[in-house]
């Protein structure tokens, strides 16, 4: 069985994304895919894409809608969740600590912003 394509849609341009506690920057747009909940930052340089989102499952934690996603908020991850509330683009509605380090992952509700669309 194969897996369709995202079908990703844009929630944001112009966005600047924290990583590593702010360490790092970079500016680009914000595509999500409801479908799967795959969140991503394209800075439009040619480069591959910056994956922001995470997947619990194998933690046996769910998205409860298609609005929702989680972002992994240690290490490497640090800052992306605060880039996208300061941006208008989520919200906090939940906070998961997983694995062996029971490190900290949001569950963040996505507010779309006017006038981005696929």
């Amino acid at each position: 069985m194969t897996t369709p394509e995202p079908t990703m849609t844009t929630i944001g341009n112009e966005v600047p994304i924290r990583f590593s506690g702010g360490l790092v920057e970079f500016v680009g747009t914000v595509l999500h895919d409801p479908a799967t909940g795959l969140l991503v930052l394209d800075t439009g340089d040619g480069e591959p894409e910056e994956y922001l989102s995470i997947s619990l499952d194998a933690y046996g934690i769910s998205r409860e809608t298609d609005d929702e996603v989680f972002i992994k908020d240690s290490d490497e991850g640090e800052g992306v969740a605060q880039s996208l509330i300061d941006a208008g683009l989520a919200e906090i509605v939940g906070e998961h600590k997983i694995g062996s380090f029971s490190s900290r992952a949001l569950r963040l509700r996505l507010l779309p912003k006017e006038g981005c669309s696929a």
